[in-house]
């Protein structure tokens, strides 16, 4: 114990108390871990080796799996029944699925991919990848910045953002699964860069292969390995030369990232005849009215509102020019893109708790946070005690709000200031709260008219 680290220790309290909250949810202890947004993530598995058909024809004359809300599948143009999520989580899903298989059928329970221990098992292998994530971003950070810095990032990524409330009250969703990708990337391609290994590159390849078949436009973190160790677009002619001598490791990357993508271009082609084919049907971006102030600052699911900590991970961003960081560049072309393409998307609320779509970026934005701690606790003692004190009362906030969005007094798509302040500070409802909710016109959305 006595050369636990600092930022060690907090990596293991994060951890500890993520654990101990999916422990005691009641998410856990009932049947409502495959739901919503995870159906259709989790559907490609019991529709493949249970019922033997991923075409999902056993479902025509049987309207109940929809009622019962366990496959939602689309219909394409030529009438066949498609998953609408690509298959990246499914993926991540299937070992804990296979151990759920094998565990019900010990138990004497129905193996239908609906009985309890596929619930269980599903919300374990969240906790299971964060858990790998947390420890390799600590593994990151710490090969530039101080130990202490890299416990304070630590505990406000894992506990003072709304990491927390999708990595233990709604862990099965994609966002806890696609912040530790991120994190095992970035960890991969700066260990891996100085001295080439096959495994680093391959392992790096299949990371970003993962995110982009969980969310494409996860694509962007392709920027950090092509653009690592350059601070300025001059420098590109440096970063080729790096990329010609070590043209088989490049290649083995680009192999191993595509390939992930070949099982659902072969599904695509399976169902519709074609390689590509858009599930979303009417969702889509609107890249000519971007909702950038609006994701950021509205009361309705905006970032900073209701994570408003992470306003040092972005003033932090500051550090891409000053420093001399071998990710310098591509964070300072990764954040303003990903925000405007995020934004851009016809729900860019993303019906949840605060933004979680930013969370996939949160492996990066922990790279300006530590940078600020650091400059704050080097400082003087009345500096860092505040520091201190505002990584603190961060973690107490977002976990009142956790709270409250846990009791409905954060709305998941009908927040505006009057239910903000109606809400504030209580765990209990008022008629002003009542009926200060409006939610959105969807169809209205879908037009990028809302």
């Amino acid at each position: 114990m006595k050369n636990l680290s600092a930022s060690s220790l907090a990596c293991a309290v994060v951890i500890g108390i993520l654990a101990y909250s999916n422990f005691n949810i009641a998410r856990w202890k009932n049947l409502n871990v495959i739901d919503w947004d995870v159906i259709g993530f989790y559907a490609y598995l019991p529709a493949t080796f249970i019922h033997h058909d991923y075409r999902l024809e056993f479902l025509r004359g049987h309207p109940e799996y929809g009622a019962e809300r366990k496959f939602w599948p689309q219909t394409a143009p030529n009438g066949a029944l498609v998953h609408k999520p690509t298959m990246g989580m499914a993926l991540l899903y299937a070992p804990f699925f296979a151990l759920a298989h094998i565990h019900t059928q010990s138990a004497g329970l129905p193996p239908d991919g609906f009985t309890i221990y596929y619930h269980q098992y599903i919300h374990l292998s969240a906790l299971f990848y964060l858990t790998i994530g947390l420890i390799l971003l600590r593994r990151t950070l710490l090969r530039w910045f101080s130990d202490g810095a890299v416990a304070t990032t630590l505990l406000v990524t894992g506990l003072g953002t709304n990491l927390f409330f999708y990595a233990t009250t709604e862990a099965a969703m994609s966002h806890a699964y696609t912040f530790s990708l991120s994190a095992a990337l970035l960890y991969l391609v700066s260990k891996g860069h100085d001295a080439p290994r096959w495994r680093f590159t391959a392992l790096a390849g299949l990371c970003l292969g993962l995110m982009t078949l969980i969310r494409p436009v996860n694509a962007l973190f392709a920027l950090f390995p092509v653009l690592y160790g350059m601070q300025r677009m001059t420098d590109a002619t440096e970063r080729l030369h790096w990329m010609r001598q070590n043209w088989a490791h490049v290649l083995l990357f680009a192999c191993v990232a595509a390939t992930v993508q070949l099982p659902q271009l072969l599904y695509w082609k399976s169902l519709t005849g074609h390689w590509f084919f858009y599930s979303y049907l009417d969702e889509g971006f609107f890249f000519l009215k971007p909702r950038v102030l609006q994701g950021i600052f509205s009361f309705r699911n905006g970032w900073l509102v209701y994570t408003p900590i992470m306003a040092f991970a972005l003033a932090g961003a500051y550090y891409w020019n000053v420093s001399k960081h071998p990710f310098a560049l591509a964070g300072k072309v990764f954040l303003p893109v990903y925000l405007y393409v995020v934004f851009s998307w016809w729900c860019w609320w993303y019906v949840g708790f605060g933004n979680r779509a930013m969370i996939d970026s949160y492996a990066v934005m922990a790279l300006p946070l530590a940078a600020v701690s650091e400059q704050l606790l080097v400082r003087s003692r009345s500096v860092r005690r505040v520091w201190i004190a505002v990584v603190l009362l961060a973690i107490a906030f977002n976990g009142f709000q956790t709270l409250q969005y846990r009791y409905g007094l954060v709305h998941f798509d009908g927040m505006n200031a009057r239910a903000y302040l109606a809400s504030f500070g209580r765990l209990t409802y008022t008629d002003a709260y009542k009926q200060a909710i409006r939610s959105p016109d969807y169809e209205r959305a879908k037009r990028g008219e809302e």
